[in-house]
C-alpha cells in the first residue's frame, strides 16, 4: 500500500465497478453498491469511486483509471451475462496493480462456484453484505485475514474447494443501513440524463416466485421459500427525498422498488406524507393483482403520474403457466383500465422468446397490448437466469446454445434454441415491438406515434441542447400542472 495520509492515518480507497458491456440497464447508478458506499462513508471510509464500464472498449481507460487512484480494493458486481467481463476487467488489474479484488450482486450470490472461473478474484460476497463488505474492508486495513468474514467465499488454495463462510442475517430494519450513497455516481448527471428524474430504491424483495426471476432464487440463499419486503419507514424515505433535494436539481422522481404498492397500510402513509411534504411528480411499480379503484385514486392524489405494471405476455398459458404470474387477463385488462380513467401513464415490460412460446403467442403480447393504450410498452428477450425454475427447464429440454450464454447482450439477443420460432423472427418482434403495438391500436394512434418519433430524430440533430432542455422542462412542467394543480411552494 502506498501510504496517503490524514493526520498519520492511513486513507483505505476503494473502487467500485459496474460492468454494464452491451446491456439494457441504462442507469449509471446502482443501489447494492450505493448503500455499501453509504456504509461504508458512516464508518469513516470517504475515499471511495465507481466506474461504470458500457463496453469493452472502455477497459483500457479502466487500468488508467486503477493506476491513477490506486485502491486497496477493487469491488465488481455482476450478473451472469457481465461475469466475463469482470473475470477480464480482474486479469487486467492484477497485471499492474496489486490490490484485493472480488465480487458480489446477484450472479456470485446464486452460483458462488462461479470463482472456479475465476482465479484473478480473491473472492466473492453472497447474500445482502452492506455490513460484511465493511468488515472486509476493515480486516485489510488492520492488515487482518479477511478469509472469515462472513458472507464471503473463496477458492482454498490446497484443496480448490470452494469455501462458503455463513451469512449474515439479512438487515429486517431497513433504516439502521441509512441513506445510499449518491456522490460516487456523479448524481446530478445521472439525474439529467433521466430527464431531470431523480431514481430511488426504498424497500427490497417481492413476495412472488415469479419462475423467470432471480427474486425467489435470492430468497433460497436465505433459507426462505419467498423474499419478503422488507421496509424502510416513511420518515426515513420522505427525509431521503428531502436530503437529495437540498444537495441535486430534480423536478420528479421514479421510483424503482421490486414492487412498490405491496402493502397497502404503508403505502397510504407514504403518499400522505409525500404530498405535504414533498409535491413532485413520481413513477412507481406496481402489479396488476394488486390494482383496484381505491388504490389509483390514491396514488393519483398522492402524485403518482406514472405506473410500471409488467404485463410479460398476453397469451394466458405463458403469462401463468410458463411464467407462473397467476394474473387473469381480466384482472390484467382492468387495472390498465383504472390506470387509464385516472390518467396515470403505464409502462408494460414484456418478455418474449420463452420456451414452448410460438409466434402467435407474441402475436397475442402484442394485439393485447394494442387494445390496453399502454404510453409505454417495452420488450426484453428472455434469458434464463441461473437457478430459477424456468433455467431448470430450459437445461432439461436442452434449449440453452451454452457457448453462447456469456457472449449475448442480454434481454435483446436470446441463448435458446427455440424449436417454435426462429432466431430471425424473434428478433423482427423485438426490433419492431412499439411498431407493431401502435398499428394494433389503430391508424391515428400509429401515425401520431410514427409523428412523434420523427419529431424526436429530427429535435436531436437540429435543436441545440439548451433548446431541447427547455422542452424538456415544458413537458416535466405540464406533468408537473397535471398532478399537482395547485401552488407547489404553499
Amino acid at each position: 500500500m502506498e501510504e496517503i495520509s490524514s493526520g498519520g492515518k492511513y486513507i483505505m480507497r476503494i473502487l467500485f465497478i459496474l460492468p454494464n458491456v452491451d446491456s439494457s440497464y441504462k442507469l449509471s447508478i446502482h443501489f447494492g453498491i450505493a448503500y455499501i458506499a453509504g456504509v461504508l462513508k458512516s464508518n469513516g471510509y470517504k475515499d471511495i469511486r465507481f466506474l461504470s464500464v458500457s463496453n469493452i472498449n472502455e477497459y483500457d481507460y479502466v487500468i488508467k483509471e486503477v493506476l491513477l487512484f490506486k485502491p486497496d480494493i477493487v469491488g465488481f458486481t455482476s450478473v451472469e451475462t457481465q461475469f466475463t467481463n469482470v473475470i477480464n476487467i480482474s486479469k487486467r488489474i492484477k497485471e499492474v496493480w496489486k490490490c484485493a479484488i472480488v465480487c458480489g450482486g446477484v450472479f456470485p450470490t446464486i452460483f458462488p462456484e462461479c470463482l472456479k472461473d475465476a482465479e484473478c478474484l480473491d473472492g466473492v460476497f453472497c447474500g445482502e453484505s452492506e455490513m460484511a463488505f465493511f468488515k472486509f474492508v476493515r480486516a485489510i486495513e488492520k492488515g487482518e485475514d479477511y478469509h472469515s468474514v462472513e458472507n464471503f467465499c473463496f477458492c482454498d488454495s490446497q484443496s480448490g474447494q470452494i469455501v462458503k463462510n455463513n451469512l449474515l442475517s439479512q438487515e429486517s430494519n431497513l433504516d439502521h443501513l441509512g441513506f445510499p450513497d449518491r456522490e460516487i455516481f456523479n448524481f446530478q448527471s445521472v439525474i439529467d440524463l433521466q430527464g431531470n428524474a431523480a431514481p430511488f430504491m426504498f424497500n427490497r424483495g417481492c413476495p412472488y416466485n415469479c419462475s423467470f426471476c432471480s427474486n425467489h432464487v435470492l430468497a433460497s440463499v436465505y433459507g426462505k421459500r419467498s423474499n419478503s419486503t422488507r421496509k424502510r419507514s416513511v420518515d426515513s424515505c420522505v427525509a431521503e427525498i428531502k436530503d437529495l433535494g437540498s444537495r441535486y436539481r430534480f423536478d420528479i422522481i421514479q421510483i424503482w422498488d421490486d414492487l412498490f404498492t405491496s402493502d397497502r397500510k404503508w403505502l397510504y402513509e407514504f403518499l400522505d406524507k409525500y404530498k405535504s411534504d414533498i409535491k413532485k411528480p413520481f413513477m412507481c411499480t406496481t402489479r396488476s393483482n394488486l390494482c383496484d379503484e381505491e388504490l389509483f385514486k390514491r396514488l393519483k392524489e398522492g402524485g403518482c403520474y406514472r405506473v410500471h405494471m409488467s404485463l410479460e405476455s398476453g397469451n394466458d398459458f405463458i403469462r401463468n403457466k410458463v411464467m407462473r404470474r397467476n394474473i387473469s387477463r381480466e384482472k390484467v385488462v382492468q387495472s390498465f383500465n383504472l390506470a387509464n380513467k385516472y390518467k396515470i401513464q403505464t409502462n408494460a415490460s414484456s418478455i418474449i422468446g420463452l420456451p414452448f412460446e410460438t409466434e402467435e403467442m407474441i402475436k397475442e403480447t402484442i394485439s393485447l397490448l394494442g387494445s390496453l393504450k399502454v404510453d409505454s410498452p417495452g420488450v426484453n428477450i428472455f434469458y434464463p437466469y441461473i437457478g430459477t425454475r424456468l433455467r431448470e427447464v430450459c437445461e432439461e429440454y436442452g434449449l440453452i446454445e451454452h457457448e453462447r450464454k456469456h457472449n449475448i447482450r442480454e434481454r435483446r439477443e436470446s441463448v435458446l434454441n427455440l424449436p417454435h420460432i426462429s432466431s430471425g423472427k424473434l428478433h423482427y418482434y423485438y426490433d419492431n415491438f412499439e411498431d407493431l403495438v401502435r398499428q394494433k391500436e389503430g391508424i391515428l394512434s400509429y401515425l401520431k406515434f410514427k409523428a412523434k418519433a420523427v419529431g424526436r430524430r429530427i429535435a436531436k440533430m437540429i435543436l441545440p441542447y439548451n433548446m431541447q432542455n427547455i422542452i424538456r422542462k415544458a413537458k416535466i412542467n405540464k406533468i408537473k400542472t397535471e398532478n399537482f394543480p395547485v401552488n407547489l411552494e404553499s
